[in-house]
């Protein structure tokens, strides 16, 4: 059998590897008597350890061969010495016994007459992590950082950190940090000044280095520095505190070289100190601007995709904080042949930006042009410019609307289903083109467009203005009659709401209509949807004219600003500020994708008490848990607000009994809970596992999403929470996982109607946290009061 053969193999290279160990320890063995400067014993040691690191590689286990590595490190051979550490230091790190043995030979070395022995030395030292020998790494960093040579004293440098990193009280209370800050200004070689700025940077803070002295000694020198250190060392200018306006004169003159460079992290940290430099200088800034545009255009059609993206992002970033100043260089933000996709986006975005009266129409031009390219993406994010600059754009640009318009013509599914998507927005924010767009959609069948967001739209269109489009109660009737094809339950909602826009607008048309959707809302999987039927019924129940009133409330004024607009500004604002950093390419600040537990263990090194940390980081838990977990969506009171009750009972002349209007819908909808009923489990339901996930997979109604949080802070294990549940009458059907990831199916059994509830529950008892979906078999008269119920029991796990 195939996999016989394959255990076979595995069995044969695993036996082979052993005997190349063992063939290699002898090897080693014997070269361990020879001289340390025989070069031909040196050629046969770089040859055997070349073997080892290959087994190594392959996952041959090779911790044997230890003592036989450590006996050949009398060689001097620098290539031999570079694997022999790679070898200890990496099996020191997993057995600290192993470290000890090492010890001598790496101090020894440490102090050899070679510059580069010496610093290989110093880094495996550094690196052998084992926090019993700190006090020699300690020792040979400190006397790293004072050798003749600069290869030991960057090593030792860099060592410094990955001490820090074991033992951080350890490094602060040696010399290490003063040392490196006396190099950091006064030390002659380049490679040694930029290790101790990055060791310097993460122990002590970027802020803490930004002062007087320093950024002036590494501006005067930053031209002989390699391109990453220039780039750390504008960063660190870009944080100095400028005292006035001709300090900031003479940095700008000083970096003025670097926007000449063919480095493109250069050009934007010197980008960013010049405008972080000029924020107070209004005038300057401008001119600033007007500086950087060459050399950024220039970079941004060079250079490799990778490159050109992330300088196309940071002109996005400045189009959009100075469009007028980019207005003139539209032409530049065309298409070229040799453009990626994800440029071209940024393109467009620009495009949008600089948008103006004066070149509105040309830009406009430009863009339909691209409507009909290949990659379907790329189509539809050019009929979303067109919308966007008809948003903006003077209400005598009419002719931007016509424009956009046109791409109904074009018949091509993804272009169409944009381009609803556009005109819905332009209809809400300008309506003065509502009857111009209207009479465009009016054919346009719900059978041409399939993306969900866009079908969606187009049945909004359909209710919001189904008096002025003649077929639309007959575009929607073939698709409600088929509502259960219908994958999205955005989709689904908005064709209920539509059935009561035009119900109210074309009742003889949309009755039997409305009835069907009802139906079939009431009974949906999804608990929105549900939810939304259960409302529309009540709505007319209690009072048909309110009900009018609260479904046809178009608002004719014009809207200004978009709160999604609102939102992007104050994100654009964050991301400015982190201005050359991977924040400009994702388009969000940094708190939204640096991992916090990462940064949380890094200014942990930082603080000396260990309690204070706990505190500090259970503050912040229950901070944010009292922020997500504040009164849920099931708390909430009616928000519909009928007046005075016993008018509201009062049936109108308009409206006439509510009773016998929905009557007339002929369907069924489950009868309303009252509102005093209480809900009372069986103490001993009973339930096997076939019947569990049988009804788990055909329960009708289902919530899910749903949240809770416990409030005890010693919940250890699945054993606490399962024996509280069936205190409460809730039984567990299955249980596992550790204490952050824990796994749980409940049932319970409503004494009353015999009604099901089935519920799946993860829990992390570290975070204090639930997630749950209920389902139910049966009616559902107490389900929402389950809902409560199920939520209080967990919360409350002692």
């Amino acid at each position: 059998m195939p996999s016989t053969a394959a255990a076979s193999d595995a069995r044969r290279a695993t036996q082979n590897g052993r005997d190349e160990v063992t063939e290699l320890s002898r090897a080693l063995r014997s070269l361990s008597a020879r001289p340390s400067n025989d070069s031909r014993a040196n050629a046969d040691r770089r040859a055997l350890f070349r073997r080892v690191n290959a087994l190594v590689t392959s996952g041959v286990d090779c911790a044997s061969l230890f003592p036989d590595v450590v006996v050949n490190a009398h060689a001097s051979d620098p290539g031999c010495k570079k694997m022999i550490y790679g070898f200890i230091t990496r099996h020191a790190r997993r057995n600290g016994e192993l470290a000890i043995l090492t010890v001598n030979a790496l101090q020894k070395d440490s102090g050899d007459r070679d510059s580069t022995i010496r610093g290989l030395a110093i880094r495996s030292l550094a690196s052998l992590g084992v926090k019993d020998l700190l006090e020699y790494s300690v020792t040979a960093v400190e006397r790293g950082l004072d050798d003749d040579e600069a290869y030991p004293r960057a090593t030792a440098a860099m060592g410094a950190l990955k001490i820090y990193d074991v033992d951080a009280k350890t490094v602060r209370e040696s010399e290490i940090l003063e040392k490196l800050r006396k190099m950091l200004v006064s030390d002659t070689e380049e490679v040694v000044v930029g290790n101790c700025l990055i060791v310097l940077k993460e122990i002590d803070g970027a802020e803490s280095l930004a002062t007087k002295p320093i950024v002036y000694a590494l501006i005067n020198r930053i031209k002989s520095f390699s391109e990453w250190n220039q780039v750390l060392i504008l960063d660190l200018v870009a944080r100095y505190k400028i005292e006035n306006a001709d300090e900031t004169f003479d940095i700008m003159n000083a970096l003025e070289s670097r926007l000449a460079v063919p480095n493109s992290a250069i050009v934007l940290g010197t980008v960013k100190v010049f405008l972080t430099a000029t924020l107070e200088m209004p005038d300057i800034h401008q001119q600033v601007l007007e500086r950087i545009k060459a050399p950024l255009f220039t970079l941004a059609n060079s250079g490799m995709a990778e490159t050109s993206y992330a300088v196309w992002a940071h002109l996005r970033l400045l189009v959009r904080r100075a469009p007028v100043l980019f207005a003139t260089d539209y032409k530049s933000f065309y298409f070229r042949m040799s453009d990626s996709s994800a440029v071209k986006n940024l393109k467009l975005a620009m495009l949008v930006a600089v948008a103006d009266a004066q070149n509105t129409y040309d830009i406009v031009t430009e863009i339909t042009e691209y409507a009909t390219d290949t990659d379907e993406c790329i189509a539809a994010a050019s009929v979303r410019a067109v919308g966007d600059i008809a948003l903006k754009a003077a209400d005598e640009l009419e002719g931007i609307v016509d424009r956009l318009l046109q791409y109904f013509d074009l018949d091509i599914e993804h272009v169409t289903a944009e381009t609803v998507l556009a005109v819905a927005d332009i209809v809400r924010k300008r309506p003065a083109h509502a009857t111009q767009c209207v009479e465009a959609m009016k054919n346009i069948d719900l059978y041409d467009v399939q993306e969900p967001s866009a079908r969606a739209t187009l049945i909004w269109f359909y209710g919001e203005y189904g008096e002025h489009i003649p077929m639309a109660p007959y575009f929607v009737e073939p698709v409600l009659t088929n509502m259960v094809n219908e994958s999205d339950p955005k989709v689904r909602a908005q064709l209920l709401t539509c059935a009561m826009k035009l119900f109210f607008k074309r009742p003889p048309e949309t009755q039997a209509m409305l009835g069907a959707a009802l139906a079939a809302c009431v009974r949906d999987a999804n608990q929105e949807v549900r939810d939304l039927a259960n409302t529309y019924y009540r709505l007319l129940q209690k009072d048909v004219c309110a009900a009018e009133r609260v479904v046809n409330s178009r608002d004719d004024s014009p809207i200004y600003t978009f709160k999604e607009t609102m939102a992007e500004d104050k994100v654009f604002d964050k991301v400015f500020a982190e201005f050359n950093t991977l924040s400009v390419l994702y388009g969000r600040p940094a708190e939204t994708f640096i991992d916090p537990e990462a940064a949380a263990r890094r200014r942990a090194r930082t603080i000396q008490d260990e309690d204070e940390i706990d505190d500090v980081k259970r503050d912040e838990e229950e901070k944010e848990q009292q922020d997500m977990g504040g009164a849920s969506l099931l708390d909430h009171a009616d928000m519909i607000d009928f007046g005075d009750e016993e008018k509201a009972s009062t049936p109108t002349s308009r409206s006439g009994s509510a009773a016998d209007l929905l009557s007339l819908l002929e369907i069924d909808v489950p009868p309303q809970a009252s509102t005093t009923s209480t809900l009372a489990l069986d103490p001993a339901p009973a339930l096997d596992p076939a019947s569990f996930q049988s009804k788990w997979t055909s329960a009708s109604l289902v919530a899910s999403g749903l949240q809770a949080t416990l409030r005890s802070v010693s919940v250890s294990g699945a054993t606490q929470i399962t024996a509280h549940l069936t205190s409460k009458g809730i039984a567990t059907m299955a249980s596992g996982g550790p204490p952050d990831a824990m796994k749980f199916f409940f049932y319970a059994v409503d004494a009353s109607v015999r009604d099901i509830f089935l519920v799946e529950a993860m829990v992390d008892a570290r975070a204090r946290g639930s997630t749950f979906t209920i389902k139910c078999d049966g009616r559902g008269s107490n389900f929402v009061a389950f809902q409560r119920l199920f939520a209080d029991a967990l919360a409350s796990v002692p």
